[in-house]
C-alpha cells in the first residue's frame, strides 16, 4: 500500500477522523526528532506503515465493543490510533516513562476518550477488556500468558504479527483454545493479524 493509497483508506473508512489522524501523525513525526518513537527511514511512509496498519484492527473490532487495552503502546501505534478511531474507551499500558509522558500528552491534545497506564502488563489493575491489541510486543503465547487477568470470554485479541501469524497460530494451539484465524494485513500482503477469541489455557499447559 503506497502512501496515497493509505491516505484514500483512511478518507473513505474514517472521513470524519482524518483530521486528528494527521495531527496525530505530525506529532509523532515531530517527536521521533527528540525521541526514537519510530524508525526515521518509515517517517516519509507514515501512513501505510504505522496510521493505516494500526486502524485496520479497528476495522476488526466487534460493533459492541467498548472497552479495549493496547499493550506496549510505545509510539501511539495502534493505541492512539485506536482511541482516534474506535467508539469506546481505550486504555494504553506502556512501562516506559519517557513513551508514557507523551502518550498523557497526545491525549490531551486531541482530547480522546483514553487513559495511559505507565506499567508492567502483568502488574496492570483495571477491567476486563472487550479488545486486547499488541503490536510488536512479545510472542503470542507470552501475550496470552500476560494478559490472561485481563480477559473474559468474549475478549477479542487483535496481533499484528508480520509474516509469522500461521506459525505462531500453530504454537498457540498447542497451549491454548480458542479460535484463532489469520487476516490478511491489508497495508502489506505479506503480513497478517492474529485473530483469536475465546481464549483460555489447556488443562495440560503450564500457566
Amino acid at each position: 500500500m503506497t502512501e496515497e493509497e493509505a491516505r484514500a483508506w483512511a478518507t473513505e473508512h474514517y472521513p470524519a477522523a482524518v483530521g486528528r489522524l494527521e495531527q496525530f501523525a505530525a506529532i509523532v513525526t515531530r517527536e521521533t526528532e527528540r525521541q526514537n518513537l519510530i524508525s526515521p527511514s518509515t517517517i516519509p511512509l507514515i501512513w501505510s506503515r504505522h496510521v493505516v496498519d494500526s486502524a485496520q484492527l479497528v476495522a476488526l473490532a466487534s460493533a459492541d465493543a467498548t472497552r479495549w487495552m493496547d499493550i506496549g503502546t510505545g509510539a501511539g501505534f495502534p493505541g492512539i490510533v485506536a482511541a482516534i478511531l474506535f467508539g469506546g474507551h481505550v486504555t494504553m499500558v506502556e512501562p516506559r516513562a519517557k513513551r508514557a509522558l507523551f502518550l498523557r500528552e497526545v491525549v490531551s491534545t486531541l482530547g480522546l476518550n483514553a487513559t495511559m497506564v505507565q506499567s508492567r502488563v502483568e502488574t496492570v489493575k483495571v477491567d476486563q477488556a472487550d479488545i486486547i491489541s499488541a503490536r510488536a510486543v512479545a510472542t503470542v503465547d507470552a501475550l496470552l500468558t500476560m494478559t490472561a487477568h485481563l480477559r473474559g470470554s468474549l475478549t477479542t485479541y487483535l496481533l499484528p504479527r508480520g509474516r509469522t501469524g500461521e506459525d505462531e497460530i500453530v504454537k498457540a494451539r498447542a497451549g491454548w483454545h480458542g479460535t484463532f484465524h489469520v487476516e490478511q494485513s491489508i497495508t502489506d500482503p505479506a503480513s497478517t493479524i492474529l485473530i483469536a477469541t475465546g481464549v483460555r489455557a489447556r488443562c495440560s499447559a503450564s500457566r
